[in-house]
């Protein structure tokens, strides 16, 4: 391994640091057991087996293979949620390691160095690198899936290649429909560019390929059908004019930061800068059409996503999926910026994006780690029987806080009839969704009830002379600035 590393050049030597400095910049913030609902849910999925996940998330708005690998890590780990965490920290990091394995053999050391500072260090990734959601899986396996098929556009149809290729893409179906959008974009161009150039035998593979995958995935059709259905209710996803456009256009340099004027200001800089110099070099006839593609299938993925609105009625457009194709992203950029040949621009470029991701990972840092974050949990835990049940009507604090106690009686009123009593399954045996205040007549004993913003469910159903309260607690986590209003009340 020494003797290996010391035949390294200078540059690749540098670019291994970067991919190592890279690790453990993003993955600073990773080391917690706290959680959103989003995160909860894919706890609650990974404790089920794989037949099961199967049959919970067809009522999801996911596809499930990221949470069946979480539950192997699950099963690995004792389901602790750091391991978690790190699986996605892997991810990321794999992502990145492209950059020397992958980038920098196709496309020079430049392109590859720069992919790789990119993907680690650009705001997002500070971000979502510990998010236990499946982005970074489906970061992973889309940016696979397009270097697998260039290197088959360009000519190497090596059976290798074509496997690669095709196992990336369908896992990319299985993991988030986003990655659906970018691996079928990503087929349609080949196919299209296959025939203008004459490749009969591509052709015929990519057609073939074409319909095993379909044939592998018609079994999830059924439910993606009734996803889109679920989709079209998505009341939690809206979109709203101009700040939706602002946050898709600032996603990948925003991070924890805020959205305003400086900052939209850089990413206006920047997109000026790639377009003039994608113009430039065209003029002079430099090759840019990798990066052309890519950044033109991000975009499409975003029209794409823009349609599903229209037809919908409801918006997708949200920020945090665009992490799915930020290496297409990545890519373009990297591609572009290794062409100039000023290098104070291009290092103004890398401290700019530097700076502004330090800025964000020392607030997702504070936020993780603040000393408020399981001050709720440890109140429960000290004073909860066995026997005491759990009530909530906001799933949003209520499920976050029932994750924690799988043994005890859980209810989530839902009021407003969702239709996600399949979907939450994820939460386990004990976990009960009921639209109707019916089931409140059957409680007895202890009753911790927990609220968010307001003490709603409590002031509702439990504040009256068939309880007597024993205490109330008010807690706010500054991990996703979450607020807990937590009564134990008893049946008289």
């Amino acid at each position: 391994m020494k003797e290996k590393f010391k035949q390294l050049t200078t540059i690749n030597k540098i670019h291994l640091l970067v991919i190592v400095l890279g690790i453990l910049f993003s993955g600073a913030s990773i080391f917690h057991s706290n959680l959103w609902f989003d995160e909860s849910y894919s706890v609650g999925m990974a404790a089920h087996n794989w037949k099961e996940i199967w049959n919970i998330g067809g009522h999801d708005v996911h596809p499930v293979l990221y949470y069946w690998l979480l539950s192997f890590v699950g099963l690995i780990s004792g389901e602790s949620i750091i391991a978690y965490r790190v699986f996605s920290l892997i991810c990321v990091s794999l992502t990145g390691f492209l950059g020397f394995t992958h980038i920098r053999k196709d496309f020079g050391n430049k392109v590859g160095i720069l992919f790789s500072f990119f993907i680690f260090f650009i705001p997002a990734t500070a971000l979502f690198t510990g998010e236990i959601r499946m982005y970074s899986l489906a970061l992973l396996l889309v940016t696979l899936c397009a270097i697998y098929g260039y290197r088959l556009y360009k000519g190497d149809t090596s059976w290798k290649n074509w496997i690669f290729f095709e196992l990336t893409s369908l896992a990319s179906l299985y993991t988030h429909y986003y990655g659906l959008m970018a691996v079928g974009l990503i087929n349609v161009i080949m196919l299209f560019a296959f025939i203008k150039k004459h490749r009969s035998e591509s052709i015929k593979r990519i057609i073939l390929f074409g319909v095993l995958q379909f044939a592998i995935y018609v079994p999830w059709l059924i439910y993606f059908t009734s996803q889109l259905k679920q989709i079209s209710t998505g009341f939690w996803i809206q979109f709203t004019f101009p700040d939706t456009i602002y946050e898709i256009a600032c996603f990948q340099f925003r991070g924890s930061l805020t959205i305003n004027y400086w900052l939209i200001g850089i990413v206006l800089c920047l997109y000026l800068y790639v377009i003039v110099k994608m113009v430039l070099l065209k003029i002079k006839k430099t090759e840019i059409l990798p990066a052309v593609v890519s950044l033109g299938l991000y975009i499409l993925v975003i029209i794409a996503a823009a349609v599903v609105k229209e037809v919908l009625h409801t918006s997708i457009l949200l920020d945090r999926y665009f992490y799915v194709v930020t290496g297409l992203y990545v890519f373009g950029l990297s591609y572009i910026l290794a062409k100039e040949r000023k290098y104070t621009v291009i290092a103004c470029m890398c401290i700019i994006t530097l700076a502004l991701s330090i800025i964000s990972n020392i607030t997702v840092i504070r936020n993780n780690y603040a000393s408020n974050n399981g001050e709720q949990i440890k109140y429960i835990k000290e004073n909860i029987q066995d026997e005491d049940s759990i009530v909530y009507t906001d799933a949003m604090s209520g499920s976050v806080i029932g994750i924690y106690f799988p043994k005890n009686q859980q209810y989530f009123f839902n009021e407003e009839d969702w239709g996600v009593e399949e979907a939450y399954k994820a939460f386990g045996d004990n976990y009960h969704t009921e639209v109707t205040d019916d089931f409140i007549k059957n409680l007895s004993g202890r009753i911790w009830i927990i609220d968010g913003s307001n003490n709603y469910c409590y002031n509702t159903y439990f504040n009256n002379d068939e309880y007597n309260i024993i205490s109330q607690k008010e807690y706010t986590t500054t991990y996703h600035d979450l607020k807990y209003l937590i009564t134990l009340v008893e049946k008289k």
